[in-house]
């Protein structure tokens, strides 16, 4: 089976639903399932529930917010984790975005310069190499992967990262990103082969295509407000829209067809399984189906939909 990860609901679930959905992925074949962070939801903490109840997927956070946790407690978190699933965890480091974090009062300075320090300080950490500690956990390393939309921290997950977690991109537009992980890697002195180009992949899978098409706009609009996806819409060819959203549009009424289908699966589950070999071929390692309801699906309906799409 080709490689396929998944995740839990963006906006969060019960701890029953997310026991549910981690079993189900697995069942289905899935190489991982991880979980997104949106307060009051905490991705460390969902990805231990995953771990208690699978033996096989791998389990991890994306992404988990660098600024709302010290390197010493994301690191002794996913080393739990770690322990818990005999060497299944990934932990996933992001920004976030500036809207979030400014209603937690955080400064997020030079987001680059502030992810290279953290994944340093967490790897040390983890490692046992840090000054700050006197005792080392012996477990596998815990791989790190980081959120990736832009040049900049595609050129850092080239740096310093064991892969790099992309969302809402085309397949050429992803070919592009690549490159500057390839660029990050060589000035590194690493090899760009050893860095996993995952991709997040909304997916609304539905016989019904116009449901899947006004379902999957509802579910994704709202990041058309945030500026590091209106940055990467532009990059992706939908500059008009972006100028439409800034000058007072409301985002559900200017997401078009044509854009919600450059990045996005939706519709019937044969036209999802195609266009999926697009993102294959343009050289996503991992993609990771971001499952949306088609209508009032619930959250575990949803995943078991996906499971039968994509899985095995």
């Amino acid at each position: 089976m080709p490689r396929i990860a998944t995740i839990s609901p963006v906006w969060g679930a019960s701890v029953a639903e997310l026991r549910d959905l981690a079993k189900i992925a697995e069942g289905a074949g899935f190489e991982a399932i991880f979980s997104p962070e949106v307060p009051p939801w905490n991705g460390l903490s969902n990805a231990q529930v995953f771990a208690e109840v699978t033996t096989r997927i791998k389990v991890g956070t994306w992404i988990a917010n660098i600024y709302m946790r010290q390197p010493a407690v994301a690191a002794a978190s996913a080393l739990t984790i770690q322990e818990i699933t005999g060497g299944r965890m990934v932990l996933g480091l992001g920004v976030s975005h500036k809207p979030v974090n400014d209603r937690f009062g955080i400064d997020m300075g030079d987001p680059i310069d502030k992810m290279r320090e953290y994944v340093k300080a967490v790897r040390a950490i983890m490692d046992g190499s840090a000054p700050q500690i006197t005792m080392k956990r012996s477990l596998p390393a815990v791989p790190v992967y980081i959120a990736g939309l832009t040049k900049g921290a595609a050129s850092l997950a080239g740096e310093t990262a064991d892969g790099i977690f992309p969302y809402l991109s085309t397949p050429e537009y992803l070919t592009t990103l690549k490159g500057y992980v390839t660029e990050g890697a060589l000035k590194a002195g690493r090899d760009p082969a050893e860095i996993d180009i995952t991709l997040g992949i909304p997916a609304v899978v539905s016989d019904d295509l116009e449901l899947a098409r006004s379902s999957g706009k509802k579910g994704l609009s709202n990041y058309l407000r945030l500026p590091f996806y209106q940055r990467m819409v532009r990059n992706n060819g939908f500059g008009d829209v972006v100028d439409a959203i800034q000058g007072g549009a409301n985002p559900a009424e200017v997401f078009s067809d044509e854009l919600l289908d450059a990045i996005a699966l939706v519709g019937p589950a044969d036209r999802c399984r195609a266009r999926l070999e697009d993102y294959r071929k343009a050289g996503v390692d991992l993609p990771i189906i971001i499952p949306g309801p088609a209508g009032k699906q619930s959250t575990v309906e949803t995943m078991e939909v996906v499971a039968e799409t994509f899985g095995s």
